[in-house]
């Protein structure tokens, strides 16, 4: 597939898209005609991609909390393929403790919010300040901020650090919809509920399926529908979609 026509082909940078969402959303942007760098902390197996889609995706490794690695994987889109049209940050983590389950209010550490922040929301914040100057030079971007239900209302198995994490990747998005509107750029985010990932499964299959039940379409989610959404906030026609959240959870939180 290629670009829409009348449009040039648009470079995407994908983090944490060696599995689940972040894989599943490049399937998805490809087949949009785009070109996307799949980044994580290993080299994304790029044989997971469709064959008809490889020419246009390369891998590289990234360690989002890493500086100088940010600056660099950035700075070699640019001179590759003039610059990073197109954001998804993805990458995440959520900590459990012996036990398999995140720690409450009373248990957290500091250094497991430190964690979480640097990996779930500064380097998100990061990347964005990376790219941003080039998207409003060319007057054209796309940024995409996975969020999670966890950050938009009660959650059943995420701890408060997780919450913390993912409700401030919200109110970093309306920051910077407000104020990169204006050049052509637009930040949104998705809010995927329980979503059938690696990091889902870490919880069990009992657990799931108590989740499931709770769910209005009796389900969990496939990161496929979390990377149609994400599809649709980086397509040339999502111009006038900015500053929003699209919840992709079943029906279980509704606003």
């Amino acid at each position: 597939m290629s670009a829409p026509e009348n449009f040039p082909i648009r470079t995407a940078l994908v983090t944490g898209a060696a599995r689940g969402i972040g894989l599943a959303t490049a399937i998805e942007l490809l087949r949009d005609g785009r070109r996307v760098v799949l980044a994580d902390l290993a080299a994304p197996d790029l044989d997971l991609v469709p064959q008809e889609l490889r020419a246009r995706a390369s891998a590289v490794v990234l360690d989002v909390c890493d500086e100088a690695a940010r600056q660099r994987v950035v700075a070699d889109m640019v001179q590759r393929h003039g610059g990073v049209d197109i954001l998804v940050n993805n990458a995440g983590i959520s900590l459990k403790n012996a036990s398999g389950q995140s720690n409450g209010i009373l248990e957290v550490g500091l250094g497991e919010v430190q964690q979480i922040l640097d990996v779930n929301l500064l380097s998100m914040l990061r990347l964005c300040q990376l790219a941003l100057p080039g998207m409003k030079q060319r007057g054209w971007g796309r940024i995409v901020n996975v969020s999670s239900l966890a950050g938009r209302g009660k959650s059943i198995v995420a701890g408060p650090a997780y919450m913390l994490s993912k409700s401030a990747v919200l109110g970093l998005s309306r920051s910077i919809a407000s104020e990169m509107g204006q050049y052509g750029i637009t930040t949104n985010c998705v809010a995927p509920g329980r979503i059938l990932t690696p990091m889902a499964q870490q919880a069990g299959d009992e657990v799931n399926r108590r989740y499931a039940e709770q769910i209005p379409v009796r389900r969990l989610g496939e990161a496929a529908e979390v990377g149609a959404a994400i599809r649709y906030l980086c397509s040339e026609s999502a111009g006038f979609t900015n500053g929003a959240v699209i919840d992709v959870n079943g029906g279980f939180f509704m606003n």
